[in-house]
């Protein structure tokens, strides 16, 4: 099961859609031609290029690190600054235009950034465990998992007693969804610090996702015992409570963290799940436009919405939320799936092989639907779907060859006659 609590990534997903923009298209081609423009030596003719790239598409983030280093080989140092940063807005793991940020900085002798005094420090003290540890959370903020890792394993070397890098440790191979790795992390680190609040959350969280819900209920509750009034616990809490079938102690947690944040987004979603799973569907409708109020990109609470009003034979209301949830995350399989099946059953038969076509594809590297509501996160099941659907299809494009022979064939007699009568 993949629960909202997890942290999810996104995964590039190559999706064949008809129609597509050319300005895209157009803006590849002006950052290939001033690639080109580099390699030949010429600058000025490539910042033309790039630029001409940045008004098709703004957010091409590659592209201002592009311009970074021109600009930083030509010493035109405050303009190469303003470009790293710019990249370093669009994505924020960008790590080499971080590295080189950090090495223009110093150039001009501007204040040096995060990774240049966080690698400064460990460089002063190779065994500063805490700076060790916090250049490695930064790393891994950047998506530098390997980075991370390293610096980790640096401390354990000269430090294995640390909780602090066992904790870490453990959400590192967490945020990688290595489980497995991730308890006896945090394990090790309630052994060394048993007081350990966050240690005993986490491990609550990686237990819920490795479906052990006594475990994580234990590990739940000690953290509330040592962080009384944490909304985040009290969520989670309400969660394992669901997931075990205790609907009253899921309620009466959830509402507790509602009492401490009125527009907690989670607790809104957990509550609308609950009211869902029980059929009261007005009332579940209610909690998920909370979440929507309080996250516009909560893409679950999007996907159950729409999952409600399919039910309720809204399909055009339901599509809207299906396209809502595909604009937040394009690796969620299962809103291409129930949108192909609403299109269906619109009668937009051509619009909805398309979705479906998009699922399947989607479906060999997503990992489908991120809803706590599994049991009707795909309206008529996908899987079972799957070859009817296909068997489906060859007969209509074996119908569709059919009629085109006869066609054919027609011809060829019309054309016979008519020889015959001259």
């Amino acid at each position: 099961m993949i629960l909202k609590f997890l942290k999810r990534y996104n995964y590039l997903f190559v999706v064949i859609v008809v129609g597509v923009v050319m300005s895209c298209d157009n803006a590849q081609n002006h950052i290939e031609l001033g690639d080109k423009f580099v390699h030949e030596g010429n600058p000025d003719k490539a910042i033309a290029e790039y630029k001409r790239a940045l008004e098709l598409d703004t957010n091409a983030a590659e592209v201002y690190y592009k311009l970074g280093e021109i600009y930083l080989k030509q010493e035109m140092l405050e303009e190469a600054v303003k470009e790293y940063r710019k990249a370093i807005e669009l994505r924020p793991d960008y790590l080499d235009a971080h590295m080189k940020l950090s090495e223009t900085s110093i150039k001009i002798g501007v204040p040096d950034d995060k990774l240049t005094r966080y690698t400064s420090a460990v460089e002063s003290d190779p065994k500063d465990s805490k700076a060790r540890i916090r250049l490695g959370i930064y790393y891994q903020q950047l998506r530098r998992m390997d980075l991370a890792f390293e610096q980790y394993n640096k401390v354990l070397e000269y430090d294995p007693y640390n909780p602090s890098v066992h904790y870490n440790l453990g959400v590192a191979y967490q945020d990688l969804n290595l489980l497995e790795k991730a308890v006896p992390a945090y394990e090790r680190s309630i052994e060394l610090k048993p007081a350990y609040e966050k240690a005993h959350y986490n491990l609550g969280i990686a237990y819920i996702a490795l479906d052990e819900y006594d475990k994580a209920l234990k590990e739940l509750k000690k953290a509330d015992d040592l962080n009384l009034g944490n909304v985040d616990t009290y969520c989670n809490l309400g969660l394992v409570y669901y997931l075990k079938g205790m609907m009253n102690e899921a309620i009466d947690s959830i509402r507790k963290a509602l009492d401490i944040d009125p527009d907690k987004a989670d607790a809104h979603y957990y509550l609308g799940v609950i009211h869902a799973s029980n059929n009261k569907y007005n009332e579940a409708i209610d909690e998920f436009k909370k979440v929507i109020t309080s996250d516009s990109n909560y893409a679950d609470a999007h996907f159950d919405l729409g999952t409600i009003y399919h039910k309720q034979e809204l399909f055009n209301e339901a599509i809207e939320e299906y396209d809502k949830v595909i604009q937040i995350d394009r690796g969620y399989a299962d809103a291409y799936y129930n949108k192909s099946a609403a299109l269906e059953k619109l009668g937009d038969m051509p619009a909805a092989h398309d979705e479906f076509e998009k699922y399947r594809m989607i479906r060999k590297t997503a990992s489908g639907s991120a809803s706590l509501l599994e049991f009707d996160a795909k309206l008529t099941g996908a899987a079972e779907k799957d070859d009817a659907f296909q068997k489906r299809k060859l007969e209509t494009e074996a119908l569709k060859e059919a009629e085109a022979l006869k066609e054919i064939e027609a011809l060829k007699e019309i054309e016979k006659a008519a020889r015959t009568q001259d």
